[in-house]
């Protein structure tokens, strides 16, 4: 079942309800060369030095960023590495998992790097590699491990004569796949009872805005427009 029909099958609404963080082991796929390998790489050539050091640590870091974003993105069901960088980035910050500072800093490197003919200045490949650093690092940071559940409270919602008083949404990867499981609880919470689910998959239009909720949260950072986002989907649905 649709989760929009689901919601009203059991007379729900998610809009303006409390949320909080569930807790959860949602980690990344391990990729055959990980982002942190590329970056050893650069790094090591950076040390050599030479314009051949210089070009391939640029090179590196670059594959370094990349696979980064890829890494996310198929950890969440996207098969992204035919995306375009812009894409990649676009689906990234629907996700909340690129800040919009860090942002500009990728896409300065990713503008730094596109100069193919032109020899590196030791300041630009440092910098590159500084921000390659920079945005590995925080990326991963989040996923030690991921806040995969989401807890709808409904007890502050408006019908509340309603028996189902609180959503549970569980994030999972399985069989090649990636997906929220939705249950709905009746009762307090003593002495509640699972009466349904259903799945969000990834694609689906709440999907991305539910990923966003978990890493606003996580880092503190922009909830309120992390809700107003999931909230505008969902009155669209």
């Amino acid at each position: 079942m649709e989760i929009k029909d689901f919601c009203v099958a059991h007379n729900i609404d998610l809009s303006g309800c409390a949320v909080s963080l569930g807790g959860g082991a949602f980690t990344l796929v391990e990729l055959e060369t990980s982002p942190v390998e590329f970056l050893t790489l650069a790094e090591e050539d950076f040390q050599r030095g030479g314009l051949s050091a210089l070009v391939n640590a640029t090179t590196n870091a670059k594959r370094a960023v990349v696979s980064q974003m890829d890494q996310l993105l198929i950890s969440f069901g996207y098969k992204s590495t035919s995306f375009e960088v812009p894409r990649k980035l676009e689906k990234l910050q629907a996700l909340g998992l690129l800040a919009p500072r860090l942002l500009r800093k990728v896409v300065k490197m990713r503008n730094i790097l596109e100069h193919e003919y032109k020899k590196p200045s030791l300041a630009a490949v440092e910098e590159v590699l500084d921000i390659a650093s920079l945005y590995l690092f925080s990326s991963s940071a989040m996923f030690i491990p991921f806040d995969d559940v989401l807890e709808f409270s409904l007890y502050k919602a408006s019908n509340k004569n309603s028996p189902i008083k609180q959503v549970s949404v569980g994030l999972a990867r399985e069989a090649g796949r990636v997906f929220y499981t939705a249950y709905v609880y009746e009762g307090d919470a003593a002495h509640s009872s699972c009466v349904g689910k259903c799945e969000i998959p990834s694609g689906h239009p709440l999907f991305d805005p539910m990923v966003k909720i978990s890493a606003s949260m996580m880092q503190k950072y922009k909830v309120d427009q992390a809700f107003r986002d999931f909230e505008t989907v969902y009155a669209t649905m």
